[in-house]
């Protein structure tokens, strides 16, 4: 957080002044606000100080990027979770793996954007998450072979929708 208030620090010092649509799209979509005041800093004239706009730049960059793979993790483990409660059929850890599923959707939902969004790669982040579930089948032989090979859940499944939110039933 500190990392981004020194980004708009920087952004409206070295701006002289923000207006209200890049102040909108710093609040509704950190990651595209990174991007835009990246390239903005990267197109400055050389001025004779030691303002180092192209590392500024990075850094700005670099903050969205973790903006990403704060929203692709969160998604894995959703996956995870979700993949556990419907093909593993075990009772005693589904409630605990309901609670995560609901927390990691409340941390994904303050993370997620339209940039972010067309960032995910569902299918790469599925992948990810059948790296998780295999660690399971010590514990449940013939897991993997139950779960499916591409992901059977849409982004609104994974990321939770509206005030309930929706698990799999289990197989």
């Amino acid at each position: 957080m500190a990392k981004r208030r020194l980004a708009q620090s920087l952004a409206r010092a070295n701006l002289g002044r923000m207006d209200r649509a890049i102040d909108t799209l710093y609040d509704d979509d950190f990651y595209a606000w990174t991007q835009e005041q990246a390239a903005l800093l990267r197109r400055l004239p050389a001025i004779g100080n030691r303002l180092d706009a192209k590392l500024i730049a990075e850094e700005i960059e670099d903050l969205g990027r973790s903006e990403v793979r704060t929203a692709q993790s969160l998604c894995e483990h959703i996956i995870e979770r979700l993949l556990k409660l419907e093909y593993a059929g075990l009772d005693e850890p589904a409630e605990h793996w309901r609670d995560e599923i609901v927390e990691w959707r409340l941390q994904l939902e303050k993370t997620l954007t339209r940039s972010i969004l067309a960032k995910l790669d569902l299918p790469d982040r599925y992948r990810g998450a059948l790296r998780l579930v295999r660690r399971l089948e010590h514990s449940v032989p013939g897991l993997m072979d139950r779960v499916p090979r591409e992901c059977p859940y849409s982004i609104e499944q994974i990321a939770g929708s509206g005030d309930e939110d929706w698990f799999p039933a289990q197989r």
